[in-house]
């Protein structure tokens, strides 16, 4: 087995987390094997990146009891760990006559997938998101699977490139540990009251929900106006907008609203002035959302 250790500098890491992130033959946890086990971890107030590297399939077993030995108090923090990182190492535990575990883990991925409505993202690949956060990796020449690496399944003699990709992985995955912060930040905007943070959005048939909340509590109101209603309960706020759909183009269509506001349209597509895009193809133009919420609640509180 190979051990790597190195001094990483977390900017991101609270106490008691861990990133993990694996590298296996494969997708079938039933055949395929846990090659590296990687992981970011804190230890006397210094944060390390450490990488253990099974050489052949008789390590398997080892590998996975560092595994257990080491999560233990420990929250893990992954991208798409639920899905398959944790799910696979049950398995192979399972497959060793080991007992699987039930750990705490973060999910990055799924946080990223509340705000797919939102942002326009190339893909749902850490390799995407991680640029987010001014991450570009420099992974060896198009990264292989381990089975692919040699010749001799029986020896894995050329780590080093799926130990690169791994290190990228798990860097990338401390680095975005607070992406929610990221989106929550681009989702607000300041009125003369409150900052306001956009949670959520929904269209049902002509009408466009939208909800906010206010970092300050505001007395429980009700308006109205030419397309919309605006309810403010404590910290809640939400605004019912009345939508069309149509097409603004040959390439793409979405719901707009009537542009009483007179707001700029923040968005690439253009359209004619009375209008404000609200929702182009399957993203809602937030910009313009948060714009808009902001001239409702300033033109009645």
């Amino acid at each position: 087995m190979i051990t790597f250790k190195k001094r990483y500098y977390s900017k991101n890491l609270k106490e008691n987390e861990m990133i993990l992130d694996i590298e296996t033959t494969g997708l079938d946890s039933r055949v395929d094997k846990l090659v590296l086990l990687g992981l970011i971890e804190k230890n006397d107030d210094r944060t390390y990146i450490v990488q253990y590297f099974a050489q052949n399939d008789d390590e398997e077993e080892r590998l996975l009891k560092i595994y257990l030995k080491k999560i233990k108090n420990n929250t893990l923090v992954t991208y798409n760990g639920d899905t398959f990182d944790l799910a696979f190492l049950n398995n192979r535990l399972i497959d060793h006559k080991l007992f699987p575990v039930l750990v705490d883990c973060v999910d990055l991925l799924k946080v990223v997938k509340k705000y797919r409505k939102f942002f326009d993202f190339d893909s749902l690949k850490l390799t995407d998101i991680e640029k987010l956060v001014n991450f570009h990796r420099d992974d060896p020449s198009r990264y292989k699977s381990i089975s692919k690496l040699i010749n001799d399944t029986d020896k894995r003699d050329r780590p080093y490139p799926i130990m690169k990709h791994n290190e990228n992985d798990l860097i990338a995955t401390e680095l975005i540990r607070n992406i929610e912060s990221y989106f929550i930040e681009k989702l607000s905007i300041e009125t003369k009251y409150s900052t306001i943070s956009l949670l959520d959005s929904y269209i049902n048939n002509d009408i466009a929900n939208l909800k906010f909340k206010s970092d300050k509590t505001m007395d429980s109101a009700y308006f109205y106006g030419d397309n919309y209603e605006l309810v403010i309960d404590g910290q809640e706020i939400i605004i019912n907008l009345q939508v069309l759909y149509g097409r603004f183009n040959s390439k793409s269509t979405g719901y707009v609203s009537i542009n009483n506001f007179n707001i700029v349209n923040s968005s690439m597509t253009k359209v004619d002035e009375h209008f404000l895009i609200i929702k182009e193809k399957y993203t809602y133009t937030y910009l313009n959302i948060l714009k808009l919420a902001k001239k409702i609640i300033e033109n009645h509180l």
